[in-house]
Order: C-alpha cells, then structure tokens, then sequence
C-alpha cells in the first residue's frame, strides 16, 4: 500500500466518524421533541412546551367564549314579542305626525300576521302606503300572531280598521301581540297617546 492510498483511506474513516456523530445528534434532537409542540407536566430549564395545564386553560376560555356569543346571538322569547310591539307604536306614532303635517286622513288595517298603512286621497278614498320608505306593509315573523284587535267604533263584520285623523285624536284601541305564552299589548287612548307593555296571561290578570 503506497503513501497516498493510506492517507485517503484515513481521511476517509474520519470522515465517517464525523458523520455518524452528527446523525446521532440529530436523531436525539427528534426523539426529545417528535411533534411542533411539546408537552410536559412542567417547565424544566429551557423547555419552551406547553403544559398540559396551560392547555386545559386555554380550551376552556375558548368554550367560555363561545356560550357567550352563541347566547348574544339567539335573541330570547320575550324580546322578539316586545320589538313587534314597541315597532307597530313606534310606526303608529309616526303616522299620526304624518297625519298631522300633510292634513290627510291615515289608516292602518291590523291582520293576523301583519298590519298595512293606508292614506286618503282626494276622492275620499283609501290607497295602499305600499311605495312609503316607513309605512309601508309589515308582515309578522311565523311564529308571532295578533291574536286580538279591539277598536272604539270598529264593525265586526270588516277587517279591524284604525283610523288617524289630522286633528292628532285616534280612536281607542287595543292590539296584542303574541308567542306562546308570551304576550305584549299596545294601547292607544283618544288623547292620541299610544304605548307598548307587556301583557298578562289570561286568568293572570
């Protein structure tokens, strides 16, 4: 064996040697961590894992969160009932100011479902609001019903008719609303006054 054969044949081995040193060091390195993130039951020096503690906590702030926007989300019984009230005032009220101002004779017809303003014209006759940007007709979500109109002067035999005069004086008027066992009045007196409250249960009173 010459010189030059022997001296590569020892490079050779040393580099070997280091090779083997460096893979072993990279297998370690992958067994102590097999996953992005480690976890243990707590922090050693220069453990930068999560704790399984940390990570219950975390998990359970989420789940916190989320009952509470899941809760703010689905508007309860009570609510939808009072917002349809409130809503047929606040519209009754704004057509008695429009009734006012233009001096025309207004009216709104009251339905099971859903209510619709009219406005008199020069023929003396009624006319749909169907084109008003407010008073035009408002249906009633499924499972909400009017389940009683009663109207000072009203005929039984026609649909429940409210009529608002220039003068701002309305006829007395009762209208509920009603989901279930849930139930909101609105009220209207010959003053002009109207308002919206809840209603007791029948026998409740």
């Amino acid at each position: 064996m010459t010189v030059c054969e022997r001296y590569w044949i020892e490079e050779d081995s040393q580099f070997r040697r280091e090779f083997d040193q460096q893979d072993g060091l990279g297998e370690k390195a992958a067994m102590s961590c097999p996953t992005p993130f480690c976890f243990s039951s707590g922090r050693g020096a220069g453990n930068k894992g999560f704790t399984l503690i940390e990570v219950a906590v975390v998990m359970l702030v989420i789940v916190i969160v989320l009952g509470i926007v899941s809760v703010n989300l689905e508007p309860d019984r009570d609510s939808i009932v009072r917002d349809e009230a409130n809503r047929l005032a606040l519209l009754l009220q704004t057509a008695q100011q429009e009734s006012i101002l233009q001096g025309r004779v207004m009216a709104v017809v009251i339905e099971r479902q859903g209510y619709y303003f009219l406005v008199m014209d020069d023929k003396s006759e009624f006319k749909p609001m169907s084109e008003d940007d407010v008073l035009y007709p408002r249906p009633l979500p499924s499972d909400i019903t009017i389940t009683s109109v009663d109207i000072d002067g009203a005929s039984d035999t026609e649909k429940p008719r409210l009529i608002l005069l220039p003068t701002g004086e309305l006829q007395a008027f009762s209208v509920t609303f009603s989901r279930g066992n849930t139930r909101w009045n609105v009220k209207g007196e010959l003053t002009g006054e109207i308002t919206a409250r809840i209603a007791p249960l029948p026998g409740k009173a």
